[in-house]
């Protein structure tokens, strides 16, 4: 069963619609530095998915090439436990920093039908896993470089921080996020003005490295606040098959992508 529009297929293999309220988690695995991937199998451990998205505004490279499954391609919904729920956002379109309309033009689309669909679903809160890899990529005076052990908590709803460090490495916080990181709870903030749209960001070691110790501490912010269980089975494996492939390939961990579903492959792209 499922459902279509012009922006999203929606692909429904195990739900139904109730009436209970739920929470949804997201994050992009093929980030940079991997938090994401480590954190998202983290997270699903063996569970299979309940949901599949797929759409035309996703960045797959499938088209002619017989070593990608399109299964493992676009989003898919986790149930963790009775009211919290995981979407794990597979490739996403590289980020355009000389061209932010393009960036707008193919997350939007994408991001509101997704949120349409968790609205009609009853989800009242969406909350955005990341890391601040992406100020490494910046370079900026602006957007300074934050330890891997601190963690923010941004309000979409109030645009102001939650959460900070008690002894932030920097005075003036300001997070550069990437177009679906920043749209996501921007988007839900406006669909559910009664609910909650997060981002959760912890610090990066930069672009080339492993950000273990980021995964850490969002794991450590989630199960202090949810009690989410995370497998931390899945997250040494998915570490292990990453260290091989450094050890295999001489090209920046910052373009390789390894998933737990499949071979790993180097996509040569920052996002996506």
């Amino acid at each position: 069963m499922g459902s279509s529009t012009s922006d999203l297929d929606v692909f429904e293999y195990d739900w139904s619609v109730t009436r209970k309220h739920k929470r949804l988690f997201t994050t992009i695995v093929s980030e940079p530095a991997f938090s994401g991937l480590l954190l998202a199998n983290g997270l699903i451990g063996r569970k299979k998915p309940k949901v599949k998205f797929h759409s035309k505004w996703f960045y797959d490279s499938t088209f002619g090439n017989d070593k990608i499954d399109v299964h493992q391609t676009g989003a898919m919904l986790y149930k963790l436990n009775d009211t919290d729920y995981f979407l794990e956002l597979q490739n996403w379109r590289p980020f355009n920093i000389h061209d932010p309309s393009a960036d707008w033009l193919s997350t939007y689309p994408l991001i509101s039908a997704i949120c349409k669909w968790l609205h009609f679903n009853n989800f009242t809160e969406v909350i955005s896993l990341s890391s601040s890899v992406i100020h490494h990529f910046l370079d900026s005076d602006k957007y300074l470089h934050y330890p891997p052990e601190e963690l923010y908590v941004r309000s979409a709803n109030t645009a102001s921080f939650t959460e900070t460090p008690a002894k932030p490495t920097n005075k003036e916080q300001r997070l550069m996020l990437s177009p679906p990181h920043y749209l996501f709870p921007q988007i839900w903030a406006d669909f559910k003005p009664t609910g909650k749209a997060l981002n959760v960001v912890a610090g990066s070691d930069g672009l080339d490295s492993i950000d273990e110790t980021a995964c850490d501490t969002l794991c450590e912010w989630l199960t202090k606040n949810y009690k989410i269980k995370i497998s931390k089975t899945s997250i040494d494996k998915t570490l292990k098959e990453i260290k091989t492939e450094m050890e295999k390939s001489s090209d920046a961990i910052s373009e390789t992508l390894i998933t737990n579903k499949g071979n790993p492959t180097n996509n040569g792209v920052m996002y996506g």
